[in-house]
C-alpha cells in the first residue's frame, strides 16, 4: 500500500463543509459558506475525526509530532540554532535520535518524497528532509529570503490600510512576500499550486515503485492569504479597496466591518484555493490507477484567529475552537470507514501511529502516538481528553470543557464550549471540581518523565 500524506497550515475545521455545513462559526460577522467540493468528497470517502489537537503548537512542534510520531509537548530547553527566522520556546529542531517516518518507511523498501513549501522546515539544522530519497522546496512563502529585488514604488502600499506605519517590524515580512510574488504569472504560479503541482508531476513520474510515501507540506492558507481575484470574489464580489493580505498589523477594532469581511473573504478564498489543488491531485491519482492501493491522509497543524479576540494569527492566548479545531480525514484504499466519523480525543502523533499500521509497516521506534483505527472502527472510546502546549498557554480539553492556565499571567480560566463556544464566559469559580479535575491531567503530563 502507498501513501500519500498532505498537511495544510492553518486551515480551520469550521471552513469545511463537511465539518460545518451550515457555514463558519464566526461571531465577529456574517457566516460564510465556503467552497471546497474536493475536499467534502474526500471526506465522504474516508473517516473524518472531529476532535485530533496538536499536542504543541505552532508549526514546528506539530510537525516534530507528526514526523517522529513523539510528543513534543513538554519537553523543553531545545536551544536556537543559527540561520533560524523564529527562536520562541517550543520551536524545536528534529532531533538528531529521533527516527523520522521517512526514514523508518525507507527501511521497508518506500520510495519516500517530499514537497513543500513551508519555510520553516527548511531552516539550516532543522533537518525535516532527512529520511526523504528526494525532496522539492518551493520557495516564496512568508519570509523565506529568496527574492531580494526592491519592491516597485507603491506596490507595498496596494496592501495596507490607509495609515498603516511602515516601520512596524511585520511589514518587512508582508514585504518579503510580495518579492517573492513579483514574477508570478497566472493563477498556477500561486503557492499551493506549485506546491500540488510539484506533487503531481512527482506522482506522474514515480507512481510505478512497488510501494511510495508523498509527503506534501503546503502552508496555505497560512498567512499572508494571497489568492486569486475570481476566488475571492466568491465571499467578497464587490471589493474595491487595497488588497488586506497580511491582517496581523492590525487589530480588528482598528478596521471597518467591510475590511474585516475582506479579510475573511482572503483566507476562505485561500481555503478554496487549497481545495481546488487537492482536488488535481485527487484526479490524478485516480487517473494514474492508484486510488485503490493508496492511503490518503489530509489534514492541518491548527487554525486561526480571525479577528476573535479582536486581532488576527495565532497567540498562545487564544487557545480556542478557532485556534485547535482541525480537520483530519484518512481515506482508506479500501473504503473502510467510508464516510463515518470520529469524536474521540487525538493527538496528530496519533495519526502516525495509525498510518503506519494502516501500512502494514512494524511501529516505529520512539512512538509516543498510538492506532486509533480500531476505536473508531467500533466507536469506543480511545482518549477521553487532551492537553496540548503553546508557550506559555497550557490547555486541558475534556469533552465540552477547556481549562487554560496561563504560566506567564499564572492565570487558570475554564469554559464550556458547548453553551461558549467563543470562550467568552470563564467559569472555574462556578465549577471548581472540574478546574481541578482538568488542571490535574495537565499536571499529570508536565511531571511525566
Amino acid at each position: 500500500m502507498n501513501c500519500i500524506w498532505i498537511t495544510v497550515d492553518s486551515f480551520r475545521q469550521d471552513h469545511l463543509r463537511c465539518y460545518r455545513p451550515q457555514g463558519t462559526s464566526d461571531p465577529t460577522g456574517k457566516s460564510l459558506l465556503p467552497h471546497t467540493p474536493n475536499i467534502d468528497r474526500l471526506a465522504s470517502e474516508g473517516l473524518r475525526c472531529d476532535r485530533l489537537r496538536s499536542d504543541a503548537l505552532p508549526s514546528v512542534p506539530c510537525r516534530c509530532g507528526i514526523f517522529t510520531g513523539r510528543r513534543v509537548f513538554p519537553r523543553r530547553g531545545v536551544p536556537a540554532r543559527q540561520g533560524e527566522e523564529i527562536n520562541a520556546s517550543g520551536w524545536p529542531t528534529l532531533p538528531d535520535e529521533e527516527v523520522t517516518v521517512a526514514e523508518h518507511l525507507a527501511r521497508h523498501g518506500y520510495v519516500c518524497a517530499l514537497v513543500s513549501d513551508c519555510c520553516h522546515l527548511m531552516e539550516p539544522g532543522q533537518n525535516f528532509h532527512r529520511g526523504f530519497h528526494c525532496y522539492h522546496w518551493e520557495r516564496g512563502q512568508e519570509q523565506d529570503r529568496w527574492q531580494s529585488q526592491p519592491l516597485p514604488p507603491g506596490r507595498l502600499e496596494r496592501y495596507l490600510k490607509e495609515g498603516t506605519s511602515l516601520s512596524d517590524p511585520r511589514v518587512r515580512i508582508l514585504a518579503q512576500y510580495l518579492k517573492n510574488q513579483m514574477y508570478r504569472q497566472g493563477d498556477e504560479e500561486f503557492q499551493a499550486a506549485r506546491v500540488f503541482r510539484r506533487a503531481i508531476e512527482w506522482l506522474e513520474r514515480n507512481h510505478t515503485h512497488e510501494r511510495f510515501y508523498l509527503h506534501i507540506e503546503c502552508f496555505d492558507p497560512h498567512e499572508p492569504w494571497d489568492a486569486p481575484n475570481r476566488l475571492i470574489s466568491l465571499y467578497d464580489p464587490r471589493w474595491g479597496g487595497p488588497h488586506l493580505i497580511y491582517p496581523n498589523l492590525w487589530k480588528r477594532d482598528e478596521l471597518t466591518d467591510a475590511e474585516h469581511h475582506h479579510i475573511r473573504a482572503c483566507y476562505a478564498a485561500e481555503c478554496s484555493l487549497v481545495d481546488h489543488w487537492v482536488g488535481r491531485l485527487m484526479s490524478t491519482v485516480e487517473r494514474l490507477g492508484l486510488a485503490e492501493n493508496t492511503l490518503l491522509i489530509f489534514l492541518s497543524d491548527h487554525g486561526k484567529i480571525i479577528g476573535e479576540f479582536n486581532h488576527y494569527g495565532m497567540a498562545p492566548e487564544d487557545t480556542s475552537l478557532e485556534l485547535n479545531s482541525v480537520p483530519c480525514i484518512i481515506r482508506h484504499p479500501k473504503r473502510e470507514l467510508a464516510g463515518g466519523r470520529y469524536a474521540g480525543w487525538l493527538y496528530h502523533t496519533d495519526v502516525t501511529a495509525t498510518a503506519l499500521s494502516l501500512l502494514g509497516v512494524e511501529p516505529k521506534p520512539l512512538t509516543e502516538g498510538e492506532n486509533f483505527w480500531p476505536a473508531a472502527a467500533s466507536n469506543a472510546k480511545f482518549r477521553d481528553h487532551a492537553v496540548v502546549g503553546y508557550q506559555h498557554v497550557l490547555s486541558c480539553w475534556q469533552d465540552d470543557w477547556l481549562l487554560l492556565v496561563d504560566t506567564a499571567r499564572n492565570t487558570t480560566a475554564l469554559y464550556h464550549l458547548g453553551e461558549d463556544p467563543h470562550r467568552g464566559n470563564d467559569v472555574a469559580a462556578r465549577y471548581p471540581e472540574i478546574r481541578d479535575s482538568l488542571q490535574r491531567r495537565i499536571e499529570a503530563v508536565m511531571a511525566a518523565p
